[in-house]
């Protein structure tokens, strides 16, 4: 009863998600990663809607085959995938993605009967990445981060407890500053980069290997 139940959360939180979420756009910003401008625009309305149902599809097919507990995972790193093609291309974690991968670690947590961890979690998460935002903000006058940062962390500390996301923050912030280093290294004429560093992404692809440990 608990692995259905599960099933249908993960599902009808991804669903609304997806929904409510500029998918198309993210379709839009995978396509134009790998295609030119007029086959992204043919192509964008189909894959969208493919992109939708594969999504949900391969939640169900995970919870039927290995469980409720994995369908919940399915969901979020669905979520995550996304959340890396819109930071990467757009820069923006929008917060239907955000919230929605933190309303499925508190809620995961909550029908498990042990949501404290989740709890600490989120709010050590969300709370680091916001005094770190004020604290520049008042020292510089400049946004380092963006809320969607905010909502990731809490929402990853959620499903990685309050000890893993100090470690998943300093390794996501170790992954930006290389990746910003090899680009300034490899680049004839340093530039400075128009939208920043994408430290959503680097969270977002570094918090299933903090999923498995």
């Amino acid at each position: 009863m608990m692995d259905l139940t599960l099933i249908l959360f993960a599902v009808a939180t991804l669903g609304v998600a997806l929904a409510m979420g500029p998918l198309a756009l993210a379709t839009r910003g995978a396509l134009r990663a790998t295609t030119d401008v007029p086959t992204m625009r043919r192509f964008a309305p189909a894959g969208t809607a493919a992109l939708g149902a594969g999504c949900l599809g391969a939640v169900v097919l995970v919870g039927v085959s290995l469980g409720g507990p994995s369908a919940v995972i399915a969901a979020l790193l669905a979520l995550l995938a996304l959340l890396v093609v819109m930071d990467l291309t757009w820069r923006w974690l929008p917060i239907e993605w955000t919230c929605a991968a933190l309303i499925l670690g508190l809620g995961a947590a909550l029908l498990a009967g042990d949501p404290l961890e989740a709890v600490l979690g989120a709010a050590l998460g969300g709370g680091l990445l916001a005094l770190l935002r004020a604290g520049y903000l008042y020292a510089r006058g400049i946004e380092a981060l963006g809320l969607g940062d905010v909502w990731l962390a809490a929402a990853l500390g959620s499903f990685v407890g309050p000890t893993r996301i100090g470690w998943l923050l300093c390794a996501a912030a170790a992954l930006g500053l290389l990746v910003q280093f090899l680009s300034a290294w490899r680049s004839e004429t340093p530039r400075k980069a128009r939208y920043g560093v994408a430290f959503g992404a680097h969270l977002a692809l570094l918090a299933p290997f903090f999923l498995t440990i």
